[in-house]
């Protein structure tokens, strides 16, 4: 299944997995996985289910569910009753909205994320 990589600190990647939860969880680092659907496209955002509770890094911050998204994650298509290979207009759309690698500062205010830019600097 071909789908859109997202890591901590990296720009997203198009990688092949195999089409089994195993693969998947290997994948996300995870013993269980959580798919939400925060975008009108027909896409999944795969995420480790335990990911708010673990001591793994934030990666990127999602504004439809006004939250960060710990550890790795990944973006699939969806079939009739399954995940399956994330469309190439998707994957291209994804990766440019999660190309800038976020850095995360808690502050008494809350959360600050800065967006590295390709030569290591916040914006």
């Amino acid at each position: 299944m071909k789908v859109l990589l997202v890591e901590p600190g990296k720009h997203p990647r198009t990688v092949e997995i195999e089409h089994t939860l195993e693969a998947m969880y290997r994948v996300l680092e995870c013993e269980t996985i959580t798919a939400t659907y925060p975008w009108p496209d027909r896409l999944a955002l795969v995420t480790d289910d335990e990911g708010m509770f673990s001591d793994k890094i934030p990666c990127r911050y999602i504004r439809e569910l006004e939250q960060p998204i710990i550890g790795n994650f990944f973006l699939c298509g969806l079939g009739p009753e399954d995940f399956t290979d994330l469309l190439e207009e998707l994957m291209e759309k994804y990766r440019k909205l999660f190309w800038c690698p976020q850095l995360f500062i808690p502050t008494s205010e809350g959360m600050l994320v800065l967006h590295l830019d390709d030569d290591g600097e916040c914006r």
